[in-house]
């Protein structure tokens, strides 16, 4: 029998499977481990993961699409929502409110994916991004609702206008809000 199969029995069960983990591992292991332990957990440098990223992001959608929400009483209070040719704001009653919440938190999800990217100018790139689920409003979910391409057949190109008002803010806020939680390194 080698020498390394007598040291092997010798150790207690589990010992070698530590050590080949870690030997694997390499560089890999943390800092922080004992000897003969090995930390699976993955990170370079002191950033998040991205999961990390993007469950903060999908929260941070949340409070971007109240910020809409919030925004559609706005203008309907000052006037300019029947000015657009919209009657009523969005309900703030349950379950009426849940629907647009959610859905701002699932676009929340792509931006978690692009934050370490636009980190630099993650203001910037948060404005812009309330166009990617006015995007698709205007050209999945308002016509599949009969509404037309940009919602034209409900109201016009004053409704296209309102909804691009009223979902402005998402983008921002969501960025803020994600800034707010994560920190300086993405």
């Amino acid at each position: 029998m080698s020498e390394e199969t007598q040291q092997d029995r010798g150790r207690s069960p589990g010992t070698a499977a530590r050590a080949v983990a870690a030997a694997q591992l390499g560089a890999f292991g943390s800092a922080g481990a004992q000897p003969g332990e090995v930390s699976v957990a993955v990170r370079k440098g002191s950033g998040l993961t991205l999961i990390q990223r993007v469950a903060i992001c999908f929260a941070a959608g949340v409070v971007g699409g109240l910020a809409v929400v919030l925004f559609s009483h706005l203008l309907f209070a000052l006037g300019l929502s029947a000015t657009l040719g919209v009657n009523e704001p969005v309900s703030l009653k349950s379950p009426d409110v849940y629907r647009p919440l959610f859905w701002a938190g699932l676009w929340g999800i792509p931006f978690g994916l692009l934050i370490r990217a636009a980190w630099g100018r993650l203001y910037f790139v948060g404005f812009l991004y309330f166009l990617a689920p006015v995007t698709a409003l205007f050209t999945i979910f308002l016509p599949l609702s009969g509404a037309g391409l940009f919602g034209l057949q409900h109201g016009g190109p004053t409704f296209t206008a309102y909804l691009l008002l009223v979902n402005l803010p998402y983008g921002i806020v969501t960025a803020l809000v994600a800034r707010a939680i994560i920190g300086t390194k993405p």
